[in-house]
């Protein structure tokens, strides 16, 4: 516990240092705000997977706070890209920037840890079985892309938009539920169904739940009953009682752990938002995504020690920021080659 204690000290200790140099004032829900929540998001995954990693008990389900924070912010920012310049260059980006840096991880990874083989390699690569126990978000993570780019293809009439959006999640909920639920973790993936589509909803209403966060009383009803709703149904779903029932039963009690608390955090920041106007959550934010991918192999390095767990924090950061500053190199050279062969 002792060692868990310092990594969370650790990184508090960086999170204040972090209002020394303040970056720029934000505004609610613009790209500075939502890059600051993706750090914020990154650093409880983090957290929750060192604490189990140090044999910390009950803490793996604030990753999942994290992780639906993520999907609400990638839900935002699809939905904002999308009214301004529509569906032009949407794979493009998708396989630069998401895909092609989860590639050249896992590649580098499994070969780093000794366990790589070609036929677990392209199950990885298709996104069909994961290679690592974090690689779920990444198959989970193309789906979500595929309905949002399907349903904005197909759909044009944005209220029909949001009715069709919710219900392709909520059959993927069914088929997730009952026919591909890992018996291990049966929630995991089913309980992040609605983050995704409550960030894109988010964005078509922004304006309309920003005039009705101006009341302190709503965002206290959000944050205060989210928190309540995320730990009273965390608590009802360990029941043996509710373990089980069918996973489609179980799984729907699950919704209501991570999204709710999700969208307090979210809400609590109008009011709030000095908390998150923070220069350690800005370049973590900006990285959240690389360090996601790299700590999948880096978190092994963890033992039962202080310096394992600071060399753990350092590498992980510098390993997720090379791989940050690569990309973007290759996304300047595509962008640069590409302007060449226009002109």
């Amino acid at each position: 516990m002792k060692y868990f204690a310092f990594l969370t000290f650790l990184i508090f200790t960086c999170y204040l240092l972090g209002f020394v140099k303040k970056p720029e004032k934000y505004q609610w829900m613009d790209r500075n705000y939502t890059t600051a929540i993706k750090g914020f998001s990154i650093l409880t995954v983090v957290w929750a997977h060192s604490g189990a990693m140090l044999s910390v008990e009950g803490i793996q389900f604030i990753a999942g706070i994290g992780v639906a924070l993520f999907l609400m912010c990638s839900g935002y920012g699809l939905e904002i890209s999308h009214e301004k310049k529509g569906l032009v260059g949407f794979w493009k980006k998708r396989l630069l920037g998401v895909c092609l840096p989860f590639w050249a991880v896992e590649l580098i990874g499994l070969f780093a840890t000794g366990t790589f083989s070609i036929k677990s390699y392209l199950l990885d690569f298709c996104f069909l079985k994961p290679a690592t126990g974090y690689g779920w978000f990444m198959g989970y993570i193309v789906i979500c892309y595929l309905i949002f780019y399907t349903v904005k293809k197909l759909v044009k009439d944005s209220r029909t938009q949001t009715l069709v959006l919710f219900g392709v999640f909520a059959i993927w909920f069914v088929l997730e539920s009952v026919f591909f639920a890992n018996p291990d973790m049966p929630f995991l993936r089913a309980r992040q169904t609605l983050s995704f589509p409550a960030g894109v909803l988010l964005a078509m209403n922004k304006d309309k739940i920003e005039q009705t966060l101006t009341k302190t009383k709503n965002i206290l009803i959000l944050t205060v009953g989210g928190g309540t709703m995320c730990f009273l149904f965390m608590a009802i779903t360990q029941l043996n009682v509710v373990k089980s029932l069918p996973y489609i039963v179980s799984n729907a009690m699950a919704l209501l752990t991570c999204l709710p608390i999700a969208i307090g955090i979210m809400a609590f920041g109008k009011s709030f938002g000095g908390l998150f106007e923070n220069k350690m959550l800005a370049m973590t934010g900006t990285i959240s995504y690389e360090i996601y991918l790299v700590h999948a192999f880096t978190l092994a390095m963890i033992k039962q020690s202080i310096i394992s767990v600071f060399i753990f924090a350092v590498v992980t950061y510098v390993l997720a920021y090379i791989l940050h500053i690569g990309m973007r190199k290759e996304k300047n050279d595509r962008f640069n080659s590409s302007y060449i062969n226009k002109k």
